[in-house]
């Protein structure tokens, strides 16, 4: 079955039975459900409601629903466009690499799962903090590489990750440049490093 479950949909209001409560709108959330999760061992937690360990999903946290798996396509045309013009008005430097046989591009997968064998016990800043080690291990590896292009692969997400990842390389390797990796190859979840 986990084959033909290609997404969740889910409608809710909340309220509280014979106590007065504060209304809050209904909710529409549609999750799409990674069913690779269902074979790994570790993704399975002890939680709140059952005896045996399960897989959790939030459907709203803080009042807040889960990010909707349709995207706007205007608003994605509108992001895709900033982007470009972004692209465009940044100064590009022409400079020919006397060692332009440097090797080939280094992929380093950033998603927790594939970083740690169990997450348990760790706070998503912690996760944040060990994802980031990864990143400025590889940099500093490669320093004196110039030319060398190395793509880190965090995901879309909320963009917390990917904006650590800029914040680092523009205070700390100032001479390593970055853009968004190829949408073919990666879509929107990686950034791609070159060290000059």
């Amino acid at each position: 079955m986990l084959n033909d479950i290609e997404r969740v949909a889910f409608q809710l209001f909340a309220y509280k039975e014979d106590k007065p409560f504060l209304p809050k709108p209904s909710i529409h959330v549609e999750l799409r459900i990674d069913t690779t999760k269902f074979f790994k061992f570790h993704t399975f937690r002890e939680g709140l409601f059952f005896d045996e360990p399960t897989l959790e999903f939030f459907v709203v946290k803080d009042d807040k629903a889960s990010r909707p798996l349709l995207v706007d396509q205007q608003e994605l045309r509108d992001s895709m466009m900033a982007k470009r013009e972004e692209r465009r008005e940044r100064p590009q430097h022409a400079r020919v690499s006397k060692r332009s046989n440097v090797k080939e591009i280094i992929e380093v997968d950033l998603h927790a799962h594939e970083l740690l064998e169990t997450t348990a016990g760790m706070s998503a800043g912690d996760i944040k903090e060990y994802q980031l080690g990864v990143v400025r291990k590889t940099l500093d590896s490669h320093l004196k590489d110039k030319g060398r292009k190395i793509v880190f692969i965090h995901g879309k997400g909320e963009g917390v990750l990917r904006n650590a990842i800029i914040n680092e390389l523009k205070h700390k390797y100032k001479n390593c440049s970055y853009q968004d990796a190829s949408f073919q190859q990666y879509g929107f979840g990686a950034t791609m490093v070159t060290v000059h």
